[in-house]
């Protein structure tokens, strides 16, 4: 990227889909490996056709429901943990009796557990990685890897920041119910506007650039996590960091659609995504700092 290698950065800091990005940078993984993942032209996926591929893909909504019942029950549950999730306030604990009863979680990420134990270590990356979570009981955030957090493995601090609540269950560490960092911020941009960090680089792919605005209904869509990508900016550079965004032009918000996560269609959303981020890499702005 412009001669910058991601793992070369003091921090990386991760969030839900970002997450899994900076999991694989930390360990090891090169930017051209994790670009061969994405569209499907892996090793790991050899002899697997398009329709093979999309199909593995699609796992990511194993349902944890059995019949119509199940999944009224687990409906319930779901609706109790994206509650929680969003509230910042300390809340009544759910008796663990009820929430045997009203599990939350309608998927399971069977795709993404399996993947992750084939490619990520379960060791912690010696270099600074921050992966971060909500805690369910009082709706704050919790940064997986950051000194005083709690422990855990690598695989499983992944698949917390990946746990959309009231899609997918919880992921327990340390006695605490975490699911999606996204639930809070969609970047988290702020953490990294500490210890003496004199430029950022952010990824924000669930918001849009003001100045390439997409249809009124996918602002309207996006408009909170740009506003909050907007106030976090905003602080890293009153702390006296340089800010550099990336961020999907109209075009790229009109092939990606209303879907978040969808299961095929990769290919295509990633070679625009990259044509989008060669060309901001290419402004006077963008190189100016990476330069430096």
């Amino acid at each position: 990227m412009a001669g910058l290698r991601p793992d070369d950065a003091e921090i990386i800091v991760g969030t839900s889909a970002g997450a899994v990005a900076a999991g694989y940078l930390r360990s090891g993984w090169e930017t051209e490996e994790v670009w061969r993942l994405v569209v499907g032209t892996h090793e790991c996926l050899a002899g697997l056709g398009p329709a093979e591929i999309d199909a593995l893909r699609a796992d990511m909504f194993t349902p944890r429901f059995r019949n119509a019942p199940d999944l009224a029950r687990r409906a319930l549950g779901s609706t109790f943990v994206l509650g929680r999730s969003v509230v910042r306030t300390p809340g009544l604990a759910a008796p663990g009796w009820l929430q045997r009863l009203f599990p939350g979680g309608l998927f399971d990420m069977t795709a993404a557990r399996r993947r992750f134990s084939a490619d990520l270590p379960d060791a912690w990356p010696s270099r600074p990685l921050w992966l971060c979570a909500v805690d369910v009981a009082n709706g704050r955030r919790v940064v997986l890897g950051r000194p005083g957090a709690p422990s855990t493995d690598l695989r499983r601090a992944v698949l917390a920041s990946c746990a959309i609540p009231g899609l997918y269950q919880p992921v327990t560490i340390a006695g605490r119910a975490l699911v999606d960092g996204g639930a809070r911020s969609n970047t988290n941009l702020d953490l990294a506007a500490t210890g003496g960090i004199d430029l950022i680089v952010a990824i924000a792919p669930s918001t849009f650039d003001p100045s390439n605005r997409p249809a009124r209904v996918m602002q309207l869509v996006r408009r909170a996590a740009t506003r909050r990508l907007a106030a976090e900016a905003a602080f890293a550079r009153r702390q006296g960091c340089r800010v550099l965004l990336v961020r999907p032009s109209s075009s790229d918000v009109e092939l990606h659609g209303l879907n978040f996560m969808r299961a095929t269609g990769w290919e295509r959303v990633a070679r625009q995504a990259y044509e989008t981020t060669a060309r901001a890499l290419d402004t006077p702005r963008f190189r100016e700092a990476l330069a430096a």
